[in-house]
């Protein structure tokens, strides 16, 4: 057993790009891997790969050569395989740590590209130290002059070093916000005095500044170095790194930590949040089970050794890591954790198969239903009482009053559907009788109604109206009483003043509408006022989502679903030949912010540029035309593009010269959820290119109970219901479900209703500590060569096959 760990560890250490982390080595220990020894050297803050090779004697080529990317930095933590020299004394090595810089060059951002990571990257220092020197500086853009810290050999300090007796021993300490000279000296056990003489600009305390205290002068229980934040117990840490446009509140909700806690253990986050820093995270209890198979015989059990991730396990297990995350929903939200127990999935033919002899045949049966249930995890799951859902309602005879504002155009529509019909006076009365008629006044017209057209997109309203009137029908077959009113709002926050500002408004428990952001301001401040729930069915963007705690944003902002395409891209193509096909300056685009997104992805997993990583490529169609993308494509990796640009035009252009390269290359072209509707892009190249996107809404007409609707609807409505009508019948069902399981305030227990949606499954995050909801469930839509369009999963809400409660 022994030599078969041994030689599971020698794999791990051995493979060819796998940068070696985190793993349970003594520093400085000699390890013999392959008859050749190593030494196992832990970096630390402001070693550089010249620092190491001085310092234990060797080349810089050999320490890149046994450990494949560090030419592009080291990370503080990680483990170096360090050849080993003979008669190099190990327990003489100096452990060093950093006193103050020995000097500053100034840096002046050149391009917008420039990121905190490239910077820090280049000059071989970390994020935080960057951050820590330019304390002004909150947003790297570009002319903005940086302070970059450098440190000569003999300006650090060493903790192995000998004082002599009666020798100062000074501490170096960086102030963090909110320290006072106070605190600094009651923290060190000193006087105040003490710090202002050694540090005289210490009169004016910022943070970032860098203090020496010196720590000979202290008395009593505080004369030592200040001891670090002792860690929970029975607390295992995982590390983070921030990524651009990550916040504190996002972060302690995706955790379920306090921001004091986080603060606490990683000081960096107490001047701001800068992306780039590493910090840990705190995280439960890893004994308990995250996910218990239903067939265990369906599953490999892997526990998590130190330094693993869910690339190496992807590789090691030829899985991909969103079907590691489908059986282990508990990684959608974090990374591993050293020593819990995951579930990955054996293959169908290891499980699945029977011998002959069994002769078993299995006739009509859905294999994929089959599949699916073979391989059904279960999720214990505690339901607080204040979400056990409650439909006593249905027998009490109370009445839930909804209120539904809608852009109809009531008075356009009925004017330009108003058809003048002149009538004939003489067909009408006889020539004695139109004599007198001459003396009568009588209507020569009369007004015939003959329907033509809607006006502007209020067709569309229509129909999410007709839908809303399905749901609320199927609410009060099942014995709720609902009472719909239904306002006009046009375009304007005007029209609707009148109604919300009735006295018999106040009455109203739920609020569907108004359609338009700037719509919605002031019946958004009404319903916070009264606590009651309002819906933004429709706006992608509003201000309100992050200001308003009765505010809930079903479809979710473009930002997110970059995000969301970059972590799928990250998560499905860390192992490919990546390009960005440039048509047009992206700078400030949310496109160019995938780039950046994607960028940072692939740098921070370690796997940019190795061989069995990501290559990233941008290709500057614009400049040089098609001619060259044959030069940067793959034979043996992915060919994955992405093209930064939202103008259709260019992308017809673009998306047709990749296609020419269909035949000859495996492709997958990025896209939005805008691309569907090019009118220009022919279909057939989105399924050569085996088009990939993050859709809000997807519709699956094979599903039973999407076939009942579209059949209901068309018997009410003489028509099938189009996306707004999906999307009427979702949103009331969903919300006069929640409504009537837990009263108004049911945003606490949204995470354990379970209802159906025929455009997606809803999950609702709230956006910050003080503001509303958005839907977070988004779907992963891919295009096939035998031209299908299949949703392959659905991301941002848990993902559980199978829940039982405790």
């Amino acid at each position: 057993m022994r030599s078969l760990l041994l030689l599971c560890i020698a794999f791990v250490l051995l493979m060819p790009n796998q940068q070696v982390f985190g793993q349970n080595f003594t520093e400085n220990e000699v390890v013999v891997i392959q008859g050749q020894k190593f030494v196992m050297h832990r970096v630390r803050t402001g070693e550089t790969i010249y620092s190491l090779s001085k310092r234990f004697g060797v080349s810089q080529s050999s320490l890149e050569q046994n450990n494949p990317g560090i030419e592009k930095g080291l990370t503080i933590g990680q483990v170096l395989k360090i050849p080993y020299v003979e008669g190099v004394d190990l327990k003489k090595l100096q452990t060093q740590r950093k006193g103050d810089p020995s000097g500053f060059m100034k840096y002046k951002i050149e391009s917008r590209n420039e990121t905190a990571y490239s910077i820090a990257k280049k000059y071989d220092i970390t994020v935080e130290e960057l951050y820590a020197y330019n304390p002004t500086v909150k947003k790297f853009k570009k002319r903005i002059t940086l302070n970059i810290p450098y440190w000569n050999e003999e300006n650090q300090i060493s903790e192995m070093e000998e004082l002599p007796e009666g020798a100062e021993r000074l501490v170096t300490h960086q102030v963090v916000s909110g320290e006072t000279l106070y605190s600094l000296a009651k923290k060190y056990g000193v006087t105040e005095q003490v710090i202002l003489s050694q540090n005289p600009d210490a009169r004016n305390l910022k943070a970032g500044m860098v203090l020496k205290i010196n720590s000979s002068t202290a008395t009593g229980e505080n004369s030592m170095q200040p001891q670090p934040v002792q860690a929970p117990k029975n607390r295992n840490y995982i590390e983070h790194i921030i990524e651009s446009g990550e916040t504190m509140w996002g972060i302690t909700r995706k955790y379920s930590v306090s921001a004091d806690e986080l603060k606490s253990i990683n000081p960096v986050l107490n001047t701001g949040f800068p992306a780039g820093a590493v910090i840990r995270i705190p995280v439960a209890d890893t004994k308990k089970p995250m996910a218990k198979p239903v067939n265990a015989e369906a599953f490999n059990q892997h526990l998590v050794e130190k330094g693993e991730t869910l690339y190496g396990l992807s590789r090691q297990y030829n899985i991909s890591i969103p079907d590691i995350k489908k059986y282990n929903p508990i990684l959608d939200r974090r990374n591993l954790v050293y020593g819990e127990t995951i579930l990955i999935p054996k293959k169908p033919e290891q499980v699945l198969s029977k011998p002959e002899s069994d002769n078993i045949e299995i006739v009509d049966v859905d294999s994929a239903k089959l599949l699916e249930e073979f391989y059904a995890v279960e999720l214990p799951v505690e339901i607080p009482a204040s979400c056990q859902p409650d439909l006593s309602a249905s027998y009490s005879g109370k009445e839930y009053h909804v209120a539904l504002f809608l852009p109809f155009y009531y008075e356009a529509n009925d004017t330009l559907n108003r058809e003048e019909l002149v009538i004939d006076s003489t067909a009408l009365f006889t020539s004695e009788e139109a004599a007198v008629a001459l003396d009568t006044t009588i209507e020569l017209e009369e007004r015939k109604e003959l329907f033509k057209q809607f006006y502007g997109g209020s067709e569309n309203f229509v129909e999410f109206y007709e839908g809303v009137l399905l749901a609320i029908d199927s609410i009060q077959k099942e014995g709720f009483e609902v009472n719909l009113d239904v306002f006009d709002t046009q375009r304007n926050a005007d029209s609707i003043r009148q109604y919300f500002q009735a006295n018999e408004f106040f009455q109203t428990d739920l609020i569907i509408g108004p359609i338009f952001p700037n719509v919605q301001t002031e019946i958004a401040a009404y319903a916070a006022k009264n606590g009651i729930p309002i819906v933004s069915p429709l706006a992608s963007q509003s201000t309100l989502t992050q200001r308003n705690q009765y505010f809930y944003q079903v479809n979710p902002s473009r930002e997110y679903l970059i995000r969301q395409t970059a972590e799928m891209v990250a998560e499905e193509h860390y192992n490919s030949n990546f390009i960005i096909v440039k048509t047009s300056d992206y700078n400030g685009t949310l496109e160019g912010e995938l780039v950046e997104l994607l960028r940072e992805k692939f740098f921070n997993s370690g796997l940019l540029s190795s061989n069995e990583g990501v290559n990233f490529t941008i290709y500057d169609f614009e400049s040089e035309g098609a001619f060259g993308l044959r030069r940067i494509m793959s034979k043996n990796k992915e060919n994955v593009v992405f093209i930064p640009s939202s103008n259709e035009g260019e992308l017809s252009v673009a998306i047709s010269n990749v296609n020419n390269l269909s035949d000859e290359y495996s492709i997958t072209l990025i896209g939005t959820n805008r691309y569907p509707n090019y009118s220009s892009i022919q279909l057939e190249q989105f399924h050569n290119l085996k088009l990939k996107f993050i859709a809000p809404y997807y519709t699956d007409y094979s599903d039973l109970r999407t076939i009942a609707f579209i059949n209901k609807f068309k018997n009410n409505f003489g028509k099938e219901p189009d996306n707004f009508g999906f999307q009427g019948y979702d949103v009331t069902m969903y919300f006069l479900t929640a409504l009537i399981a837990y009263g108004n305030n049911f945003s606490g227990c949204l995470p354990y209703m379970h209802t159906f949606q025929m455009q997606g499954n809803y999950h609702f995050e709230q956006l910050s500590q003080f503001g509303g909801f958005m839907n977070e469930g988004v779907s992963v839509i891919s295009y096939t060569k035998d031209y299908e369009v299949k949703r392959k999963r659905v991301k941002g809400q848990p993902r559980l096959i199978t829940v039982a409660t405790n």
